[in-house]
């Protein structure tokens, strides 16, 4: 091997973990996979892409006054559908994946594919928001389970 050429044997082979639950009686996916630049995260109940996202996390160190962090995330739609619903999803993994390894600083690549929640109750929208609310914990405690960074 040339003393000139990089190492790769830190970085091959690509880290990937892969869980599966049924959420809201769904089969729900998640796949991450740790690229040397990037991190790519894949979060489907239809078994495809769906919508390919781009999110930066920029944070900041605490002033002397604060106690806390504060992050932005920046997020770019590449493909498919653009939702807010989706930019949140993106942008909360991004920011987990981001303050569990706070020194990684690579960029975060998204795939959401999720069915929309059309159930008609007689409790109006508060069980629609407590059905949504689990759902997004579900889907981040399976992105810590997934963990590749």
């Amino acid at each position: 091997m040339d003393s000139n050429e990089p190492s790769l044997s830190s970085d091959f082979p690509l880290k990937t973990k892969q869980t599966a639950r049924l959420l809201n009686g769904i089969h729900t996916e998640v796949l991450i996979t740790g690229f040397r630049d990037k991190i790519f995260v894949v979060v489907t109940q239809y078994g495809k892409i769906g919508s390919l996202i781009y999110v930066t996390v920029d944070s900041q160190l605490p002033t002397p006054l604060s106690v806390t962090t504060s992050t932005s995330t920046n997020v770019k739609f590449l493909l498919g559908p653009i939702t807010p619903l989706y930019q949140l999803y993106a942008s909360h993994i991004a920011t987990v994946i981001a303050t569990e390894n706070s020194s990684d600083g690579r960029a975060v690549v998204v795939g959401l594919a999720l069915t929309k929640n059309n159930d008609n109750n007689d409790n109006g929208d508060q069980d629609v928001e407590i059905g949504d609310k689990e759902l997004f914990n579900e889907i981040e405690s399976m992105v810590k389970e997934c963990r590749v960074w």
